[in-house]
């Protein structure tokens, strides 16, 4: 009892959070590369968190149900298939073609499209997929490349803004970007 003699009030921090927690969108996490699709990879992975830490990068981290998510605001990833490696359940498919079907985009949000010079974006692409070409008026905007871009995000890591995101190349936007 609380000195007024009233019951001390609490919070049902289940139902409290149901209420503030913003509801899921229909974006999905960014699974380490070479994962196979996302039903068979939340059935075989562990959760044991090895690749996470085998990641040299960092840009591997728990995410929601503590499943290993790509995030590319840590850096970028350098494919070394070193999260593959430590994997005990030998969920990660071969180390040959593409790592991913993900791609970067260049959002509204971007400096180089509201008349501000920015290039981070193209300067931390070590693919070279993003490019700025000239606008009339004398402005430089970027311009992807989808076809080169390998979706290691190291251009969102290098956006200070977050004007890039990440989607998989059929055009459905992830999370966590």
């Amino acid at each position: 009892m609380s000195p007024s003699g009233k019951p001390p009030r609490t919070v049902d921090i289940v139902r409290r959070g149901l209420l503030t927690r913003p509801w899921r969108s229909a974006v999905e996490a960014v699974r380490p590369p070479w994962s196979p699709q996302e039903s068979q990879f939340t059935q075989a992975c562990a959760r044991c968190g090895r690749c996470v830490e085998a990641c040299p990068g960092g840009i591997l981290q728990r995410g929601d149900g503590g499943y290993p998510v790509a995030d590319f605001r840590h850096g970028e990833c350098t494919f070394c298939y070193a999260c593959a490696g430590a994997c005990p359940e030998g969920l990660f498919l071969p180390h040959d073609g593409r790592a991913w079907d993900i791609v970067a985009t260049v959002t509204a949000g971007c400096l180089a499209l509201q008349a501000v010079e920015c290039r981070r974006c193209q300067e931390s692409c070590a693919d070279g997929a993003i490019i700025f070409r000239p606008v009339a008026g004398g402005l430089w905007q970027p311009q992807l490349n989808r076809a080169a871009c390998s979706g290691c995000g190291g251009c969102v890591a290098g956006c200070p803004v977050s004007a890039i995101k990440m989607e998989h190349s059929h055009g459905r936007s992830l999370a966590g970007m």
